[in-house]
């Protein structure tokens, strides 16, 4: 059984390997019907199981879908027992494992056919247990993964993202020793956003995911421990990316995640 933690309303698994490019995620209980929920916004693809349950407690649908980057907010709403079991891919290797660029299918969210999730596609349909769809989806991405080179621009993208975006990026270009203009043309060739476009969505999605595991968080010490110039700074910016104070997004999330009574 994979260990798992929860974020917001959703449960993230981590896969045995450690593979640092591929989370493993699921959100809904089979058999319940989730609250509306503010989706954050973040930049990675995903390969989605949609599973939908009747009220006997039986897989009555199951689809593939593709999950785009999303760059705003938006709330998921929906009105039968679904749940969606995901395998996100990070940004660099979602065109050579997907054939798909992060710049064309940002918000989108469509069917999805490949053949590589059909044993994940008969453990849903079966009613098998997430983690073993998520074992299923993971093995798929992870050979297409295996083939793939590693090379001055992977190493900067891997450490912004180890560094949740709080890194100086200058610190970096110097740490790989590539210039100015080709890290950023090259960055945004294989992410599809700039580096400090990237940079802000992780280091905002890593504070949001503090402030869960928190009651009462501790938001000057969020700030400064992810690299906001001051609170003020830290609060202008989740409102602008979410819709909501950190106060209110948080309070919303918390609301979210509470079990029905």
């Amino acid at each position: 059984m994979y260990e798992t933690r929860m974020v917001g309303t959703y449960r993230l698994f981590d896969l045995p390997d450690a593979r640092p490019t591929v989370q493993a995620w699921c959100h809904g209980i089979p058999g319940e019907i989730s609250s509306p929920h503010r989706i954050v916004p973040f930049w990675y693809p995903s390969i989605v199981v949609w599973r939908e349950w009747c009220g006997r407690g039986q897989v009555s649908n199951v689809n593939l879908r593709f999950h785009g980057p999303q760059q705003a907010a938006y709330v998921f709403n929906p009105e039968r027992s679904i749940e969606l079991i995901g395998v996100a891919i990070a940004p660099e290797f979602a065109r050579c494992v997907l054939q798909l660029s992060n710049e064309e299918s940002v918000g989108q969210i469509c069917d999805w056919h490949d053949n590589r999730f059909d044993q994940a596609m008969c453990l849903a349909a079966r009613g098998s247990a997430a983690n073993l769809v998520i074992a299923a989806m993971a093995n798929a991405v992870g050979r297409a993964l295996c083939e793939e080179p590693f090379d001055e621009i992977d190493k900067a993208i891997a450490i912004i993202r180890r560094a949740k975006g709080t890194v100086s990026l200058r610190a970096i270009r110097e740490r790989v020793e590539i210039s100015e203009r080709y890290f950023r043309t090259r960055f945004k060739e294989r992410v599809g956003i700039s580096a400090k476009g990237y940079s802000r969505l992780l280091r905002a999605n890593a504070l949001i995911a503090s402030a869960d595991n928190s009651p009462n968080p501790r938001w000057a010490e969020l700030s400064n421990r992810y690299g906001y110039f001051d609170q003020a700074h830290m609060i202008n910016d989740l409102r602008h990316l979410t819709g909501r104070s950190p106060v209110h997004l948080i309070a919303e999330r918390q609301a979210e995640a509470a079990p029905s009574p």
